[in-house]
């Protein structure tokens, strides 16, 4: 007889197809924990319970017990020493350079503190060059007198300046006044004025008995002008193509000092009649009469016309071509002999710079020509001399 054995499983299949009863919201692989229904309550750290930061906790109350391991470690006392060393150094490295800075600007010259140039001015400087534009009183206007500290006090600039409403100016610094004047040497004295301008002209006229007529430049129309001189003749000096400012005074400052009666230039190619060429010419420049003429070769054809000798300071020599060179050969004056010309009638001294010299138009419109020679045995390196000093040798040999 067959034996059955009754099974009471089933499949794993059949199994996972059985579902559960109640739903759960949980996942399978969770952990079933009853924690959540037992009562907890977590203990507060030391410094939550004293309402500070972890870090501020520990730091107020055992940041002197971390000092001392610190203080008795030999390596943090080195490096201890070693920050308060350089700190200290540092301090005084900046305590020197403070004091360094202080004595400096204590004594500084600050050129730009104080006065400040006027575009529209001209600032003479130099006791005798304002004492003479005072005098001579041939400028626009005078603005204010600035002094500062001069070596002798000039009473008579003060007194000029106060008859003329000049207003004087004491001022505290010398670095204002060499401001004022681009640092040039003022002698303690400048003057805030206009430019002087010289006269326009367009020739020069007759002479007779002792004075001479001058055909000026009023805005056009011919202004004709006498003027006196107390040489036998009158004897007036052209500047040609000299743009030193320093040349031009020292030529004005000889030309007045030895008697010569005026001072023409070339308007286009001479330097200005400026501060520094008062300085230089000492005065002068206020003082003799300066004009200009815009068409050198028409001045000179008229001028020679009413009987004006014109002698040019230059070599009777022309490189390029030989007719010139001849021309100019046969106008070749002797040094010795220039006294002569002046007592013939009146004459101009022509001057030109001393790279280029006088230009060749106009030395084949001269009369003359005349070169003073070196001596014996000069070296070539010196083949000429300054042109303010040859025209002071040629000048004072006319005036014999």
């Amino acid at each position: 007889m067959l034996n059955f054995k009754q099974a009471f499983s089933t499949s794993s299949k059949l199994a996972k197809a059985i579902k559960p009863a109640v739903r759960s919201t949980r996942h399978s692989k969770d952990v079933e924990s009853m924690d959540k229904n037992i009562p907890f309550e977590k203990p507060q750290k030391a410094w939550e319970r004293a309402g500070e930061s972890k870090d501020d906790y520990f730091r107020s109350r055992f940041s002197h017990v971390h000092a001392k391991q610190k203080q008795n470690d030999p390596a943090e006392r080195r490096k201890s020493y070693e920050t308060i060393r350089k700190t200290r150094a540092s301090n005084y490295k900046r305590e020197r350079y403070n004091d360094r800075q202080q004595h400096k600007q204590k004594f500084a010259r600050d050129v730009y503190r104080g006065l400040t140039p006027n575009p529209l001015s001209e600032y003479v400087y130099g006791s005798s060059a304002v004492l003479a534009a005072l005098k001579a009183n041939k400028r626009e206007i005078f603005n204010k007198l600035f002094i500062h500290n001069p070596k002798e006090m000039n009473s008579e600039i003060i007194k000029l300046a106060t008859q003329l409403g000049v207003e004087t100016n004491m001022v505290d610094s010398r670095s204002q006044l060499n401001q004022l004047t681009s640092n040039a040497i003022h002698n303690g004295y400048v003057l805030e004025t206009k430019p002087l301008l010289p006269t326009p002209i367009f020739k020069l006229g007759t002479v007779s008995d002792g004075s001479y007529t001058i055909d000026e430049d009023n805005y056009g129309d011919v202004l004709e002008q006498t003027y006196t001189t107390t040489n036998k003749n009158p004897l007036g000096i052209y500047l040609d193509g000299i743009t030193d400012p320093h040349n031009i005074g020292a030529i004005i400052r000889s030309a007045y000092f030895l008697g010569a009666d005026f001072i023409v230039m070339s308007e286009k190619n001479c330097a200005p009649l400026s501060p520094a060429v008062a300085k230089t010419s000492v005065g002068a420049m206020e003082l003799i009469p300066i004009f200009t003429a815009d068409k050198p070769l028409t001045f000179f054809d008229k001028s020679r016309a009413n009987g004006w000798t014109f002698v040019s300071a230059a070599v009777a020599d022309h490189h390029r071509e030989d007719k010139i060179a001849r021309s100019l050969e046969q106008k070749s004056v002797e040094f010795e002999e220039l006294s002569q010309l002046l007592e013939s009638g009146p004459c101009m001294l022509v001057l030109g710079s001393e790279g280029d010299g006088i230009r060749t138009t106009l030395k084949v419109r001269s009369d003359f020509l005349v070169e003073i020679k070196p001596a014996a045995g000069v070296s070539s390196l010196v083949d000429s001399l300054n042109v303010s000093v040859a025209g002071a040798l040629l000048m004072q040999k006319l005036l014999q």
